[in-house]
Order: structure tokens, then C-alpha cells, then sequence
């Protein structure tokens, strides 16, 4: 061990002072010159040690600091140490905040000189300045905040910027108070949790309860909490929002997504979610389930007469009534303008389903009262059950809609429960209502142009547009098949302003290329008359086709002019004015009197004898009809109208139109209804020769036959169903037709249902040969119109040869047969007037 002597180990002291401080040191006399100072002198203030030693200190003091110095400098002569915060002067002119220590220096008791300690503070007093920048910031972002920001430790607030107070209705900066004495009740055990959930490190958890106010009003608010250390101990920060109004908000979002304003029902939109929850129950506990649609019967009528403030009216205390007679066992909706659906769970069996549909018809016999009206109301229900008609959404809804249509069909103010046995026609008006729309999009419908020819010049005066529509499974398809399904859709107005558009378009094209200025003919229903921007939307065609109105012409019926004999005469008159032509159609076949034709005579130019007179001409002088038309022609002539016979198909039809002095004729004699481009190829010839009206296709196919058939003089009576479209498989039931003849190649047979040819559709048909059952496949290769509305079909079968040899032997027995005797035991003939037996079936 080294031995020192007490003034070395001093002197140690003393330059360990002086060389190792990061201060700097500083050694004064007692009268203030410096006498030392540390090597770090230069790299804190600048100056160097020659030129810094040997001079006063309070050369180097701010002036502003001298006095807090010599104020501090006699306690430190007097012994005792000093510490002070003056700004000392660098070299390059700036003040330098310093910390500075006095300290007597002593020796051998006596205070012989100062030690000044002095301590940079630029850095400090920047970071101090930035703490208090950012502090200022951070209160000015928190104070102006629009969220409560909160801090707390238990649940007393120890801080709460001013939003916060603002939402809880307290005063800002109260503090120190308990926060759970703002939370509901029900929702602080709830809180409690979300805040013993807290782990400090984590990201913190958002959470919502319900707050009362100050003035004890209740909100909804959404909090964002962490939990964080300050001074070591637990606190909670966060911040809250009034979520009250956007709740509110949301609901109402919600409200509109799922339920109807009007009623306060659940929607279409809750009906399909709702019905797929409740087959899931149903598959999984085995329960047989019910779906009803029902639609309110002639709402649109009282719609468009008394005004949609009541029909809102009317459907609210409908709705009503429908949620007392279901009660709470049965599931409400409304599903679209005056068409509710329901749900019914566990429905046990169908005869509980046909009880609670003839509940509702009863329920809609007390009459309605709104405002000053009594208003009665019907309704058509169709109704589906699980699992028997299907064990999905879409076949449930579509089998309950295809009951609906049915119930409509039967007369409305009924019901239907689906059944297979739903017959053809039905399922294609279905079919046809739900591909409406559809057909509108992609342009399915298409006008077909029918000459009209002077008998004498066999010249082409004018056509008539007939609509059609181009089915892709049921083919080309006539008005009677659609008109009444674009009717009770409201297509009305839509599909007959592009139809006429496209037709005057068409007609402009025509002249300006050259072909003859003939006018057209478009037909008009009764109900397009309640239009009340029937005449402006012919004003519009007009003037976008740029076609002059002597050129178009509108078809209307007897019945229209019934319908509304006012509303009729002021749109007719709008029409006139327009320069539009009016021609009356079907004329003979209504129930107006010569009065109502008078009053009209001045509106209508042309008059058109149906067909249905034409039909039944002949040289018989006795026949009715011929004097019924000549009478016809004469009136016309007396109010000077033109005259145009509808349905000419022979020869002799014409000569005796001709011999009566009509000069216009319409009809397959000379042309059927053709599309734009072939009726454009006859306009180029101007002139149309007479046909032989003939089966001339059908013949060519008896030609073609490879198969023998056995003619029957009395036909067979057989049914017939729809088992495939385009492939896919469809389930309807069977509809009763007459087989004229069978073979095993094919057959004929008759019906009021109107067809397509289409070998895409097959159909099966069924007859009794002596007392057996037999079925045929086969699709139709052409059709005829025999009588008004009565149709003739001739099939080829789609059968395999193992098929075809079954049915041959009993058909060549049944040919046996015949040969003696026009009617054969134990087979389906039937003896009745074919024509009128299927007129009958329909009644």
C-alpha cells in the first residue's frame, strides 16, 4: 500500500476537481478575479484559459444577473455554500443559462477564495421549453377535443377535458367525483368487468353503456379504455363519444333495410331470412312448415280512383286486421305495394293451413273505413307447405306465387293450396308473369305487320301492328297469352310506348326509303285509356319518329268505349287533335247501341267487322252473318266511315265482301301477320296475290310420315302434360284434349290451349285403348286454328323403337277394329260435338 501525504492526496482532490468535471470549475479570489479555471473552459463558453484567467467574473455575468450574484457571493464569504441560475456571456456573444454552485474555499480555517461550480443548462432549458410546448399542445388538442377524454383510477375522475363534462352535463374541471354515479344501473356491473379486463401493455377495449346525465336525461356512449402506470400506480385513460344520435340512426338504417315505413311489417328482405331460419328449424325437428302469399284484389283500381293517401291508409288498417287474425303464432310481412307474405310454423297439416287462409277471406268481409269512404276489400291467397311442394326457399316461394296466380284465375277473393296437379295453362301464365320484366329488358317483344288490301288492285293501303312476344321457351306468343299479364304488372304504359315508338320509327324508315306511304294501324287496350299521359306520349312518339300523324292510326274496341264513355271521348278528342286516326275494332261483337256509335261518328274514321262474321259466310242466301255484315257496311257508308273485314281467308269470303261494297280486306288470304323484314319485302312489291288457304305445311307432314296412323272418327279423349323445356324437368298436372288420330309415329289432337311448335317442349299425353293405359312422349310440329280459340296439333312422338313396338300391335288392333264399328269398347271415344266438348271444359 502506497503511503501519501495529506497535501498530495489533496492535491489530487483538487485537480480531479478541476480535469474531471463535466462542469465547469472555476477558482475566484475573494475578490472575485479568477484565479484557476477547468480545461473544459473553452468547449463550453469559448474563450481560452489565458485570456479567461486573471479577469474579474462579473465580466462574464449578464448585467441583469450581477445583483442576483453579489447577493449570493456574501453568504459564500461568510462560509456558507450558494446556488443561483445566472446567464453567463460566451464568446461569441450569447448568454448561456448556467446552474451555478458557490462554495467557500478554506484553508486552515480561513475563507481564502470562491470555487464556482457552473453547470450548462442550454440543453436542459430546450428540453424544458419543448415539455412545455408540447404540453401546451397536447391540452390545446385535448381541451378543443370533440371526444371526452378522460383519466381515472378506480372510478374516481381525477381528469376530464371539457367535452367530457359536456357529455356528462357536469362542470368543467370538477374532478374527484365517482364516475359510476353517471352510469345506468343496469350497465355498471357490465363496466366493472370491461375495466377489471385491462392489462396494462395491452391496446386497450372498446366498450358501450348507457349513461344518465346530469340532468338526468339518458345517452348512449362508446369508450375507448387502456390501462397505463403513472408514479408507479394503476390509472385508466380513455375517451367517450355520444353515439345516442348515431345509434338512432342506425336503428333507423336498419329499420328501413328490414322493415316497411308504411306498415311497420317486416320486409321481403326479413321474409327470406326469416323463412330460411325457420326451415332450419323445421328440417331439424321434423315439423312441416306453410308459406302464404297473399295479394290485396283490385287495390290498384282504388289506388288510381281515390288516390294513394288512402290506399296507404287502407293497407295500414289491412295489415292490422292481418296481425289480429294471425296472432302470435304466425310470422307477417309485407313483401312488395299490396302483397303480404306469412309464415306459419308446425303447420300440421293442410287442412290447418285452408283454415286459416278462410280466417283471413272472412276477415276482409267487414268493410274498411277511411276517412269519409267505406271501402271493400278481397283478397286472393296461395299457399305452399315444407317439405311436401319443396325443402327450399326459392321452390316455397315460387309454388306459393304460382297458387296465388291460380287463386286469382279462379274469380280472386279465394284461396289455393299448391298442388302438382296445376294444369298447363296455369303454369305457362306463371311462367309468362314471372318473365314479364325480363322480356321488356331484352327486347323480347316485337310488332308483326298484317296488309291491308284493296280488294280491287290487290294494292297493299295499310297494315296492322300486332304485338308478339318471342318467348325462349313457349315461342311466339299472341296478346291474348300476355296482354293481361303486362296489364296487372303495370307494364301498361311502359310496353306501349316503346312498342309504338319502334313501330313509327320503323313506318318513317319505310317512307324515306321509298316504299309506298301507307298508313299503320296500332291497337289500343281498354285500360290505356285511364292513362292520363296516353295523347302526351303520342304527342312524343311523333315527334321523336318524326312521322306525320295521317300515318298512324289506333285501333280501339267497342268495349273500351263502354268502359268510361267520358275519360274515353276526352282522350279519343286529344288524340284527333294530334292528327292520329281511330279506327274501331271488333265492331259487332260488343254491346254498344247506335247511340254511342253517333255520338263517336265524328272521332272514328274506319270501321272493322270481326272476324268472327267473316268466319261463317257462304252463298247460302239465309245466312245470317252475310246480312249482318251488309248491314255493317251500309251503316258505315251512311256515317261515312271506311270499312275493313278482319279474318278473310278463302276466295269466296272476298268476292262476297266485294259484291257487298267492302273495299278493304285483312287476312291470311292474302298475308298472316309477318315480321318488320318480310312485311318490308312485301311493301317493295306493292301488291299481294291471293292464297289458297290451305294445311299445306300439315299436309306436307302427313307426306313425310314414315308411320302409319288410324284415322278416328270419333276422337279419343286423353289428357296431356308438360314434362320437359329446353331440358329441364317440370311438374304440372294434366289438361284434357280430344286425339283425333294415333299411329305410332305421332298423333293429333285438339284443344283450347294455345301452343308453340317447339321440339324443345315435350309433352306426355295419356289415353284408355281397350281398358288400358297408354303414355306418349312427343313435342308439336305444327299447329292450326280451327275454330275461334280452338287449336289443332299434330305431334311426333320422342320415343325409342322398344317403345314404339309395344304400341303397335294394340294400335293395329284398334285399326281392326274400326273397320267395323266407329266406336270400340273399353277406349276413351267420345261421341259429343269435339268443338263443343272443349268449349265445355273451360266452363
Amino acid at each position: 500500500m502506497n503511503n501519501f501525504h495529506p497535501l498530495d492526496i489533496m492535491d489530487v482532490f483538487y485537480r480531479s476537481l478541476f480535469d474531471f468535471n463535466p462542469d465547469l470549475v472555476i477558482y475566484m479570489d475573494l475578490d472575485g478575479i479568477i484565479a484557476k479555471t477547468s480545461k473544459n473552459l473553452t468547449n463550453i463558453f469559448g474563450y481560452s484559459i489565458e485570456e479567461f484567467t486573471i479577469t474579474p467574473i462579473l465580466n462574464y455575468i449578464s448585467k441583469i444577473d450581477q445583483a442576483e450574484y453579489e447577493k449570493n457571493l456574501l453568504p459564500v464569504l461568510n462560509g456558507e455554500a450558494r446556488e443561483m441560475e445566472i446567464h453567463l456571456l460566451h464568446e461569441n456573444g450569447k448568454l448561456i443559462p448556467t446552474y451555478t454552485t458557490l462554495i467557500p474555499a478554506k484553508v486552515e480555517g480561513n475563507i481564502v477564495g470562491v470555487f464556482a461550480i457552473i453547470k450548462d443548462l442550454t440543453r436542459f432549458k430546450q428540453i424544458e421549453s419543448d415539455l412545455l410546448e408540447s404540453e401546451a399542445k397536447f391540452r390545446g388538442i385535448v381541451e378543443e377535443a370533440l371526444v371526452g377524454v378522460y383519466i381515472i383510477r378506480g372510478h374516481q375522475l381525477l381528469y376530464g377535458n371539457p367535452q367530457y363534462h359536456q357529455i356528462l352535463g357536469t362542470k368543467y374541471p370538477e374532478n374527484n367525483f365517482d364516475i359510476f354515479d353517471f352510469v345506468h344501473p343496469d350497465d355498471r356491473e357490465l363496466l366493472q368487468v370491461n375495466f377489471d379486463s385491462l392489462r396494462e401493455g395491452d391496446t386497450g377495449i372498446n366498450h358501450n353503456v348507457r349513461v344518465i346525465r346530469k340532468d338526468e336525461s339518458e345517452i348512449q356512449i362508446e369508450a375507448h379504455s387502456k390501462l397505463i402506470s403513472l408514479n408507479g400506480k394503476p390509472i385508466i385513460l380513455g375517451t367517450i363519444i355520444d353515439i345516442t344520435d348515431r345509434k338512432k340512426a342506425w336503428e333507423q338504417i336498419n329499420f328501413l333495410a328490414y322493415y316497411d315505413p308504411l306498415t311497420k311489417l317486416p320486409n321481403r328482405k326479413s321474409f327470406e331470412e326469416a323463412l330460411e331460419k325457420e326451415l332450419v328449424i323445421a328440417k331439424t325437428i321434423d315439423q312441416r312448415l306453410a308459406v302464404m302469399y297473399l295479394d290485396l284484389d283490385r287495390f290498384k283500381y282504388i289506388n288510381d280512383t281515390i288516390g294513394h293517401n288512402i290506399g296507404d291508409e287502407l293497407l295500414k288498417s289491412v295489415s292490422n286486421r292481418l296481425q289480429i287474425v294471425l296472432g302470435e303464432k304466425h310470422f307477417l310481412f309485407r313483401i312488395s305495394g299490396d302483397e303480404f307474405a306469412i309464415i306459419s310454423p308446425d303447420c300440421k297439416n293442410i287442412e290447418h293451413i285452408i283454415h286459416l287462409a278462410r280466417q283471413i277471406v272472412s276477415s276482409m268481409e267487414e268493410q274498411f273505413i277511411i276517412d269519409h269512404y267505406r271501402l271493400s276489400m278481397t283478397t286472393s291467397i296461395g299457399a305452399s307447405i315444407f317439405p311436401t311442394d319443396g325443402e327450399d326457399l326459392v321452390t316455397l316461394m315460387k309454388k306459393a306465387d304460382a297458387a296465388l296466380h291460380m287463386a286469382k284465375g279462379d274469380g280472386k277473393n279465394t284461396y289455393k293450396v299448391y298442388s302438382s296437379t296445376m294444369d298447363i295453362q296455369t303454369y305457362k301464365t306463371f311462367k309468362l308473369g314471372s318473365d314479364i320484366r325480363l322480356a321488356l329488358e331484352e327486347c323480347q317483344f316485337e310488332y308483326y305487320y298484317q296488309p291491308k288490301v284493296d280488294i280491287e288492285t290487290n294494292k297493299i293501303v295499310g297494315a296492322e301492328a300486332l304485338l308478339r312476344w318471342n318467348h325462349p321457351e313457349w315461342g311466339l306468343l299472341y296478346p291474348n297469352d300476355f296482354i293481361p299479364i303486362i296489364e296487372e304488372n303495370g307494364l301498361n304504359e311502359e310496353v306501349g310506348k316503346k312498342m309504338n315508338l319502334i313501330a313509327c320509327k320503323q313506318l318513317k324508315k319505310w317512307h324515306d326509303s321509298g316504299l309506298p306511304q301507307i298508313p299503320i294501324s296500332v291497337n289500343l287496350s281498354a285500360k290505356r285509356f285511364f292513362d292520363k299521359n296516353l295523347v302526351t306520349n303520342f304527342q312524343q312518339i311523333l315527334d321523336e319518329s318524326i312521322l306525320d300523324p295521317e300515318f298512324l292510326e289506333i285501333e280501339i274496341t267497342e268495349t273500351s268505349m263502354l268502359e268510361n264513355e267520358r275519360i274515353v271521348l276526352a282522350t279519343i278528342e286529344g288524340l284527333v287533335q294530334t292528327g292520329i286516326s281511330i279506327s274501331l275494332d271488333d265492331f259487332g261483337t260488343g254491346f254498344s247501341s247506335l247511340s254511342y256509335l253517333n255520338r263517336f261518328k265524328k272521332y272514328i274514321k274506319t270501321l272493322k267487322i270481326d272476324r268472327s262474321f267473316i268466319m261463317e259466310m257462304n252463298q247460302d242466301k239465309d245466312n245470317e252473318s252475310e246480312f249482318i255484315i251488309k248491314t255493317m257496311i251500309q251503316l258505315a257508308e251512311n256515317l261515312k266511315m271506311d270499312v275493313v273485314a278482319e279474318g278473310v281467308e278463302t276466295i269466296e269470303q272476298c268476292q262476297i265482301l266485294k259484291q257487298m261494297g267492302c273495299s278493304v280486306v285483312q287476312g291470311y288470304l292474302f298475308a298472316k301477320p309477318v315480321p318488320a323484314s318480310e312485311f318490308e319485302e312485301l311493301l317493295k312489291k306493292g301488291t299481294i296475290d291471293k292464297m289458297v288457304v290451305s294445311n299445306s305445311d300439315r299436309n306436307e307432314m302427313v307426306e313425310k310420315r314414315k308411320f302409319f296412323r288410324v284415322p278416328l272418327h270419333f276422337p279419343l279423349s286423353g289428357s296431356m302434360t308438360l314434362t320437359r323445356i329446353n331440358g329441364r324437368t317440370v311438374d304440372v298436372g294434366k289438361t284434357v284434349v280430344l286425339i283425333e288420330d294415333i299411329g305410332i309415329g305421332g298423333l293429333r289432337f285438339l284443344t283450347d290451349l294455345k301452343l308453340t311448335v317447339n321440339p324443345n317442349i315435350i309433352l306426355e299425353f295419356e289415353t284408355y285403348l281397350f281398358g288400358e293405359s297408354i303414355k306418349l312422349l312427343g313435342s308439336i310440329v305444327w299447329m292450326n286454328e280451327v275454330k275461334p280459340e280452338i287449336y289443332q296439333y299434330g305431334v311426333q312422338y320422342v320415343i325409342d323403337e322398344s317403345e314404339r313396338a309395344e304400341i303397335t300391335p294394340i294400335l293395329n288392333n284398334l285399326a281392326i277394329k274400326l273397320r267395323n264399328a266407329p266406336l270400340v269398347p273399353d277406349c276413351s271415344f267420345v261421341s259429343d260435338n269435339r268443338y263443343e266438348f272443349i268449349r265445355n271444359l273451360r266452363k
